[in-house]
């Protein structure tokens, strides 16, 4: 995977993977590890198993006979046949030699009971598939309802999915306050849009941060480090009223007045989060904490 242990969402993305046997050794590994430690995952990823286990119970599979396999291969070779070269299954044996001539009323009984047979593999086949897209559909909803997401982890994703790389934002712009005017205006989020040090606005980026939630993100790059900053706002109502995305508790314990800011850590990169007014900032970049604080106005006059 790259790394020495899976974030929560990529565990939860693999719970399928894994219960369908598609994944690498090492993936299977590291997500073993993975949900020996958290145990709300592990419960997710024995329901799913259950749930399949159930479906294969229920709805088994049967093997189909020779004959009808070379009948397709030849429907596959020839094309479709004429109306009255219709397939030949395997038959029952009758007799000591085998070589019993059928009536016609026995022929037709035969092979409508044949037609039958295939009938009732194709549906049975097309009824434990359906089923089975069914459960994953559905499980898979389940964890996304029931799932409660991290802001600041997620900053951290959507930095690491994009390497920290320049997205073509939603709003291009390069003054603080036209973006001030299009968050207000577009987004219903008066707000102040942080002035960065040395760091040249390039837009408004309004994508879904986590499943069912969009935000507005500020993209700044700083051109004598060829670096980009990504910053997530939050309007604090709409935050506090969608229950599957929860910020950091020191940090929401912490960040009181204009200048405080909290740094919390995921996998070796710093989040910077801070409160002005009615909106939650997280700022995310290649810099340590303190110094992508000191770039904000006015976070670089705490001393920490």
């Amino acid at each position: 995977m790259g790394k020495d242990e899976l974030t929560k969402v990529e565990a939860l993305k693999l719970i399928t993977p894994v219960v369908d046997n598609e994944v690498s050794d090492e993936q299977r590994k590291a997500f073993m590890d993975y949900i020996s430690r958290h145990e709300d995952v592990r419960k997710k990823y024995k329901s799913i198993k259950n749930i399949k286990h159930l479906v294969n119970s229920r709805c088994p599979c049967a093997k189909a006979p020779d004959s009808l396999k070379s009948y397709i291969k030849r429907l596959q070779d020839e094309g479709l046949p004429d109306k009255c070269d219709a397939p030949i299954y395997d038959l029952p044996n009758k007799g000591p030699g085998c070589h019993q001539v059928l009536s016609s009323d026995e022929l037709n009984t035969e092979n409508k009971s044949n037609r039958w047979w295939a009938i009732s593999l194709a549906a049975g086949i097309l009824i434990a598939t359906l089923s089975w897209g069914f459960f994953r559909f559905f499980s898979s909803n389940d964890i996304t309802k029931n799932s409660v997401y991290n802001v600041e982890e997620y900053a951290y994703e959507h930095f690491a999915n994009n390497q920290g790389h320049f997205i073509q934002p939603t709003v291009s712009t390069a003054s603080v306050g036209s973006a001030e005017v299009h968050l207000a205006s577009d987004y219903d989020m008066p707000m102040k849009v942080p002035a960065i040090k040395n760091a040249v606005l390039k837009g408004i980026v309004f994508s879904e941060f986590v499943p069912h939630y969009k935000s507005p993100m500020l993209e700044y790059y700083i051109p004598s480090e060829n670096q980009y900053i990504y910053i997530f706002t939050f309007k604090l109502e709409k935050l506090n009223n969608f229950k599957n995305l929860v910020r950091d508790t020191e940090a929401v314990k912490t960040c009181n007045q204009p200048y405080d800011y909290h740094i919390h850590a995921v996998n070796g990169k710093h989040v910077v989060s801070w409160k002005w007014n009615d909106i939650w900032y997280a700022a995310i970049s290649n810099h340590d904490g303190n110094k992508l604080a000191s770039l904000v106005k006015p976070l670089q006059q705490s001393s920490k």
